[in-house]
């Protein structure tokens, strides 16, 4: 029950940050000096989120679904939205 509460936590966070990124096309406060391009890195943060969520789901309900596929889609959620943040960054500059 505690880690369904954490990952819902973490899953907002996300998601409110992905949302504010779309949105307003401006960085969350403690990425302002790494994000390049805040809508790319929304996008990737709401991707993010989609799949740490379905993956918590995955784990959570056996009996309706089938876990492989389930799983498999969450890791290419996951993989994909760490990419577009990754993109969305400034490459090799550090924060001053």
């Amino acid at each position: 029950m505690i880690s369904l509460i954490a990952v819902a936590a973490v899953v907002m966070l996300y998601a409110v940050a992905g949302v504010m990124a779309l949105t307003t096309g401006r960085a969350v406060p403690w990425q302002r000096g790494y994000i390049l391009r805040p809508r790319l890195w929304g996008c990737g943060a709401l991707a993010f989120a989609a799949g740490l969520a379905l993956a918590r789901y995955g784990a959570t309900v056996r009996d309706l679904t089938d876990p492989d596929l389930v799983f498999a889609c969450s890791l290419i959620m996951l993989i994909s939205g760490g990419v577009l943040q990754y993109v969305g960054q400034r490459v090799g500059r550090l924060r001053v």
